[in-house]
C-alpha cells in the first residue's frame, strides 16, 4: 500500500535516507520510520524521530581557517622564485635608506606575469632565486627592509579577499601568529596588491628612479678615474679600442 505524505509531512522527513531514493512517497522510508510516523502531526512526528534516536539534518558547519605563518628559513620560495616583484613603495624606501645604491644592478623588467613589472632578478646565469638571498647560509641580504612581496608572503588579496599563494611555504601553520603580525602582513599584501594594480602608471617613475641611480653610480665611477684611465674609456667609446 502506498500513502502520499501530506507536504508538511513531507517536509520533514526531506534529506533522511531512502532505500529506493524515490522522493515523495512515504512507503519508501524504512518501515519503523512509517509505522510511527503515518497519520502524525509535524510536532509529533518530529518527537518520534527523537525518540528512534534520529534527529533532523544539521546544516554543515563550515569554519573558516585561521591564518598561521612563521618563517622557518626553508628557503623554499627564496630559492625558486622567478623575479621578486618590486613597487614604486619599496624603490622610495630603499633610496631613503640607501639600500637602491647595491640593488640597482639586480633590477630588471619581465614579463612573466604578461605585463612588464620591473623585479629583482635572479643571479647571474641561473634562471631562479632571488639575487641577494644566499642558498648555503639561507640568509636575506634584505631582511630588515624586505619588498612588500616578501612582507606578505605567502599572504596575497586580490581586491576582495585574502588568500594564500604558496601552499607549499613550509611555514604555514607554524608557531602562533600574533594580531599585530596579522594586521602588517595583510597590509602588506593589500599595498603590494594596491601598487601592482597601478604598476602601468607608476613603471615610468620606477624605471626613472634607477635610471638616476645608474647615472650616479656611473659619475661617481668617473670621478674616481685617473686621467689615464678616462682616456682609455674615451678612445674605447670613440672605437680606437
Amino acid at each position: 500500500m502506498v500513502i502520499t505524505p501530506s507536504p508538511l509531512t513531507k517536509g520533514v522527513l526531506k534529506g533522511f535516507y531512502s532505500p529506493t531514493r524515490r522522493t515523495g512517497n512515504l512507503a519508501h522510508f524504512p518501515p519503523h520510520y512509517y509505522n510511527k510516523i503515518k497519520g502524525t502531526s509535524l510536532l509529533t512526528t518530529h518527537n518520534l524521530l527523537a525518540k528512534t534516536g534520529s534527529r533532523m539534518p544539521d546544516k554543515e558547519k563550515i569554519e573558516t581557517p585561521k591564518f598561521i605563518y612563521n618563517c622557518v628559513r626553508c628557503g623554499q620560495y627564496c630559492s625558486s622564485v622567478e623575479g621578486v616583484p618590486v613597487t614604486l613603495q619599496d624603490l622610495l624606501r630603499w633610496q631613503a635608506s640607501g639600500e637602491l645604491g647595491r640593488l640597482v644592478t639586480h633590477l630588471g623588467l619581465d614579463m612573466i606575469s604578461g605585463f612588464p613589472r620591473l623585479v629583482l632578478k635572479p643571479p647571474e646565469g641561473e634562471g631562479q632565486g632571488c639575487p641577494v638571498y644566499d642558498v648555503e647560509s639561507k640568509d636575506c641580504g634584505l631582511y630588515a627592509d624586505l619588498p612588500l612581496n616578501c612582507q606578505a608572503y605567502p599572504l596575497g588579496f586580490n581586491g576582495e579577499k585574502y588568500f594564500v599563494v604558496d601552499q607549499a611555504c613550509q611555514g604555514l601553520g607554524e608557531g602562533e601568529m600574533t594580531a599585530d603580525k596579522l594586521r602588517a602582513q595583510r597590509d602588506a599584501a593589500r599595498t603590494e596588491h594596491e601598487a601592482r594594480s597601478s604598476s602601468a602608471a607608476t613603471l615610468p617613475v620606477m624605471y626613472g628612479l634607477v635610471m638616476r641611480e645608474l647615472m650616479d653610480q656611473s659619475r661617481q665611477a668617473m670621478e674616481g678615474m685617473t686621467p689615464e684611465q678616462k682616456a682609455e674609456l674615451e678612445r674605447y667609446f670613440k672605437g680606437g679600442g
